[in-house]
């Protein structure tokens, strides 16, 4: 038997804070002990995809963990991602190790790869790159409150796909 949670945390995204999952994880049920088997999260990748989105439309500056998520979400080797931002490969890797802070800019620049990538995989995310431009991160910096992501399963908004697609909810 399935049942569907009211509220999950998903901590498997490579991410170093867990992401909330409401009213879509699946947790299987032994019919017969009433034992739990599992819990399964659908679409991973699209829910990969969503936190991405979401992480960077908040202006709090990028963690070396999420730095590494986003890229992993991207698809891309870090040589890749480098070129993509137009700098040298060892900056890149130094802010995935933690080893150099990512500044205002770079920061930006990371963040508007993920929404031009992202739009053009899953069109039903409508991020405005103007968005993205006029944020004003706030510096990381090691013990700052991590974001607060809390995402949720909509029926599809583009006729053609008809799957359910995740969708950011507003903290509450």
């Amino acid at each position: 038997m399935f049942r569907t949670l009211p509220s999950y945390e998903e901590d498997g995204l490579g991410l170093p804070y867990a992401v909330t999952l409401v009213d879509a994880a699946e947790e299987e049920v032994d019919d017969t002990t009433g034992e739990v088997i599992g819990i399964s999260v659908p679409d991973m990748e699209g829910l990969a995809a969503a936190v991405a989105m979401a992480r960077v439309l908040i202006p709090v500056g990028l963690l070396p963990q999420e730095v590494r998520f986003l890229r992993d979400v991207l698809d891309m080797r870090s040589a890749e991602m480098a070129k993509a931002l137009s700098m040298d490969a060892s900056t890149y890797s130094r802010w995935e190790n933690g080893k150099q802070t990512v500044g205002q800019w770079a920061d930006k620049q990371m963040r508007l790869v993920v929404v031009t990538v992202l739009q053009g995989r899953f069109p039903h995310f409508s991020v405005d790159p103007k968005t993205v431009v006029s944020l004003m991160p706030v510096e990381a910096h090691i013990g700052q409150p991590y974001p607060r992501i809390r995402m949720i399963r909509r029926p599809a908004s583009v006729e053609v796909t008809k799957i359910d697609e995740w969708d950011t909810l507003l903290a509450a």
